[in-house]
């Protein structure tokens, strides 16, 4: 039986009391034997440790209602993550055991990635295709009540765990949607969700066009494999699609922008406190093609390890990144260290001691140039206008590569009902918008002071929404128009009579082009 166990009579003050002291320390600390060196280096240790026994005792002995003693030093840890960042945590062994669970490939819930931000249990972006996806969940979207309980204070794995169940169960919850003057209300029935990495086919004889929907295991390889393949079928441009990619494994990240940058360049680098946590991830190898044109599809979805690719395309101006006017990618650009303890609140059945880890914020990634990604996001160089409902529409129809391509979902009605236009309400399609590096309303995004920043080419005017019954990837179509036009400016590089490049990011001779 664990010490937990025994500590369970309320009228014992003084052994709950020392229980107390010698958990804090414990869980303060991290082993036992770094007691005496950390007191030695803070002077206040004990004096902490004190009142954090003393009102452990406290609540142990006086609380309305008896508590276990493990729900309280629990909620203390979480408390002290809570203080830190949005992405630390204690994580027990329900918690690991759920982590490792998201590694694989398919799950059964609702379908979408989240993540705490402001204190506010945020959708990173629903994976299309799924029920999230088909009902009309949305980027940045804060679930603010699960099956009638506030989020407020919720730990992010415990929203986790009421939002995944069993296929064909439901979970009812609300959010707030910037532009909407009421929370909006979801009942949404989980299902098999499958993610599928990597998809690739010709857009037409000469554009290729791969999406990545994560970064998993064999992601880069699939790439290769798929880029290799598209080659022998005539490729002579490619439109790599990142939209919604939530992120994934950095070393398949790093090997993915490895097919595009040069031998020895730097993909991606990450400072911490630690000296360990300061290292440069370079490029092993030399490009899979050499001069590739290359565009890169981003929205407020693209986060993480789509951040690092398309930073690391962006800053050794291999390619131009193309997103909603006005809108940077998610901004999370954070590296978490996940690491097992030595000590567990929590036995098995058998009363054997579970697996309980730390998930700590230990660096902050940095774009090749040096831009932070934190909070900030990238920046598209190309703004595409697109309504509101346009994104919605998308995730509604899918992708090219999503596995549910070609269904036609039934969205909630009143997800369509026309409303008073708001100072926050996005611009209407086919209009030019100010693309402003950095900004994005309704968020913290704010670059820090030293930060070089990039993108801001110009704007382009997308064609009409289509209806429902015919609609279009306005921004897929929108690449592909604009690579024509690029592939048309190299070939007048070639013979020494524009630069490409520069021509592109001014706009210039694009009518003629045409």
């Amino acid at each position: 039986m664990s010490i937990w166990r025994k500590a369970q009579k309320p009228d014992r003050i003084l052994f709950v009391g020392s229980v107390g002291l010698l958990i804090l320390s414990l869980f303060m600390l991290g082993l036992r034997d770094h007691r005496a060196n950390a007191a030695g280096e803070d002077e206040e240790f004990y004096r902490f440790v004190d009142v954090a026994a003393e009102v452990y005792s406290e609540v142990r002995t006086k609380y309305v209602d008896e508590v276990e003693s493990r729900k309280i030093l629990e909620g203390a840890l979480h408390g002290m993550f809570r203080a830190l960042d949005e992405h630390s945590q204690y994580m027990n062994p329900d918690m690991l055991k759920s982590l490792e669970r998201d590694t694989s490939g398919e799950f059964s819930g609702i379908g979408i990635h989240i993540t705490q931000r402001q204190g506010l249990l945020t959708v990173i972006a629903p994976i299309p295709g799924s029920p999230a996806a088909e009902e009309g969940l949305q980027p940045w979207d804060r679930i603010i009540e699960i099956e009638g309980e506030t989020t407020e204070g919720m730990e992010l794995q415990d929203a986790v765990d009421r939002l995944t169940g069993p296929a064909g169960t439901q979970v009812t919850f609300k959010v707030y949607r910037q532009g909407e003057s009421d929370p909006l209300e979801f009942t949404v029935t989980r299902a098999n969700v499958e993610i599928r990495s990597v998809f690739h086919q010709m857009l037409d004889d000469r554009i290729g066009y791969v999406r990545l929907s994560r970064f998993s295991e064999n992601t880069s390889r699939d790439v290769r494999r798929g880029l290799l393949e598209m080659k022998n079928e005539g490729m002579e441009a490619l439109i790599l699609d990142l939209r919604l990619n939530t992120g994934g494994l950095l070393r398949e990240a790093i090997d993915v922008a490895d097919l595009f940058v040069d031998k020895d360049e730097m993909v991606v680098s990450t400072k911490g406190r630690l000296r360990g946590q300061n290292r440069e991830y370079r490029a092993s190898s030399e490009p899979l093609f050499e001069d590739l044109p290359l565009f890169v599809l981003v929205n407020e979805g693209s986060a993480s390890a789509s951040e690092i690719v398309a930073g690391a395309i962006q800053d050794h101006a291999l390619g131009v990144i193309i997103g909603p006017a006005g809108k940077n990618t998610f901004g999370k650009g954070s590296v978490q260290t996940i690491g097992e303890l030595n000590h567990t609140m929590t036995d098995d059945e058998d009363g054997n001691p579970m697996r309980s880890a730390l998930r700590l914020t230990t660096a902050r990634y940095y774009t090749p140039s040096g831009r932070t990604i934190h909070h900030v996001g990238v920046t598209p160089d190309i703004g595409v206008a697109l309504t509101k409902k346009h994104e919605m529409e998308l995730l509604r129809h899918g992708l090219l590569g999503d596995v549910n391509t070609g269904e036609d979902y039934k969205l909630p009605d009143e997800l369509f009902e026309e409303k008073d236009a708001t100072e926050d309400e996005s611009v209407e399609e086919g209009k030019t918008v100010l693309q402003r590096t950095g900004e994005n309303s309704g968020t913290e995004r704010t670059p820090e002071p030293d930060t070089e920043k990039k993108g801001e080419f110009y704007q382009v005017e997308a064609p009409e929404l289509l209806e429902t019954d015919d609609f279009q990837d306005v921004m897929l179509e929108e690449a592909k128009k604009q690579m024509k036009i690029y592939m048309i400016l190299r070939e007048k590089e070639k013979k020494g009579e524009v630069p490409a490049i520069a021509a592109f990011a001014e706009g210039q001779e694009i009518s003629a082009a045409n």
